[in-house]
């Protein structure tokens, strides 16, 4: 069964019941204190993940008798920096509160991984997935998946980070054979080492059965594994999953036989007409596929070279 890693909005009014409905399909409530928000226009990214930080953890704390057996998980930011110690703050003050998972955005190396676990032992979770965002932690895979610990058990992909830090455009996403050409490397160490693996999002949220052909690629790598998940319907279709389903659709043409400055100058004004306060990620209402706030960055980059 897949274990599915679910990036959640915030819900303060449905909480307790739309966690418990994730749980039930084997599905971890992910907050996300990284990319949740991240201001382009007024430049108040600090201001606005610690409003966020801040109403989770009040919300965590007000329904904690409730949730004490949920799947709680958070994505906190890079090892070190201002923000990261924020986070750390914010989930020592859950107190009592145990929970699933910590995701550790952009782990670059074994010593991170070292690092954050024997700084942090205080802090009440069952494991800590490093996400593999950058082409150093690409080249330490090996290094970083040596390492033995209880609370290492799975390594994460986040292919958007991956792309703009390898100055690609257009991003490659799932679509792509090249994606999974990056996967043999995770496969082949996956099975050495005995540690799972969680595969990237997938971005496009109204194509279940292109969702369906994807996990079934990733099914072909990898015996033991999870997936991140950008709504509930990906959740449930992760739950429900079988790897015998015959799936036949089309290849999806996310370029839509546009030349790349073309395609760069459309996903910067979708991104910002869709996202007028410029935070974090957009979806297209007619699509309902994401645009990352890293291939917005890598759009506005590619256009001013």
């Amino acid at each position: 069964m897949i274990t599915s890693y679910q990036f959640v909005k915030f819900k303060e009014d449905s909480f307790v019941d739309f966690h418990r409905q994730l749980a039930e399909q084997n599905t971890v409530s992910c907050f996300d204190f990284e990319d949740s928000i991240i201001d382009f226009k007024q430049n108040d990214t600090n201001r606005y993940k610690s409003d966020y930080r801040d109403k989770v953890v009040h919300l965590v704390n007000k329904h904690k008798v409730k949730i004490l057996k949920s799947w709680l998980g958070f994505r906190i930011n890079e090892y070190g920096n201002n923000r990261y110690f924020d986070d750390i703050h914010a989930l020592n003050s859950l107190g009592d509160i145990k929970f699933k998972c910590v995701f550790l955005s952009n782990c670059n190396s074994v010593e991170v991984l070292k690092k954050f676990i024997d700084e942090n032992s205080n802090l009440r979770f069952d494991e800590v997935i490093p996400i593999v965002e950058n082409n150093d932690s690409y080249t330490n895979l090996e290094d970083i998946m040596m390492f033995k610990h209880p609370k290492f058990k799975n390594i994460a992909f986040g292919h958007c980070d991956y792309n703009l830090n390898c100055n690609i455009f257009p991003f490659i996403h799932q679509d792509n054979p090249r994606y999974w050409f990056w996967i043999q490397k995770f496969e082949k160490l996956c099975k050495e080492q005995k540690i799972g693996y969680i595969n990237s999002p997938y971005l496009n949220v109204n194509h279940t059965t292109h969702f369906k052909l994807m996990l079934k690629n990733t099914s072909r790598f990898f015996e033991n594994w999870g997936q991140i998940t950008l709504n509930t319907q990906q959740s449930s279709t992760c739950f429900h999953f079988k790897d015998t389903d015959l799936i036949n659709v089309r290849e999806l043409d996310f370029l839509d036989n546009m030349n790349i400055t073309e395609y760069a100058g459309k996903v910067v004004d979708l991104f910002e007409k869709y996202n007028p306060e410029g935070r974090g990620y957009t979806i297209m209402p007619d699509t309902k596929i994401f645009i990352s706030p890293q291939e917005y960055v890598a759009a506005k980059r590619f256009i001013s070279e």
